[in-house]
C-alpha cells in the first residue's frame, strides 16, 4: 500500500517537511496495520470484555483554568472551542 503523507497532510492542514515524509510514511503503516489487526464485530455481536478506560487523572494540578483557556483561540461557556471542519 502506498502512502501520500503529502496528501495526507494537506487534508489535515498540516505542514510537514518533505524530509520527515519517510518517517511520516513509516508511522502511518504502523497505524494502518494496528488498525487492520482489530477484530472485526457486527453491530449485532455482544462484546463480552467492554474496553477498559483510563481513570482522568489530573497531573498538574497548579495550573488555574484561566491560564490553559489564554491559549484558546476561541472560549465559550469557559471551554475550548474549535472551527467546525464537517458540514451538516
Amino acid at each position: 500500500m502506498e502512502i501520500n503523507v503529502r496528501k495526507i497532510a494537506d487534508l489535515a492542514s498540516l505542514e510537514i517537511d518533505k524530509e520527515k515524509y519517510p518517517d511520516f510514511e513509516v508511522q502511518f503503516m504502523d497505524i494502518i496495520k494496528m488498525v487492520s489487526d482489530l477484530p472485526e464485530y457486527s453491530e449485532y455481536d455482544i462484546i463480552l470484555e467492554p474496553m477498559k478506560l483510563r481513570d482522568d487523572v489530573v497531573e498538574c494540578g497548579d495550573i488555574s483554568q484561566s491560564e490553559l483557556l489564554g491559549n484558546a483561540c476561541d472560549i465559550v461557556k469557559n471551554c475550548f472551542t474549535a472551527p467546525q471542519t464537517v458540514e451538516y
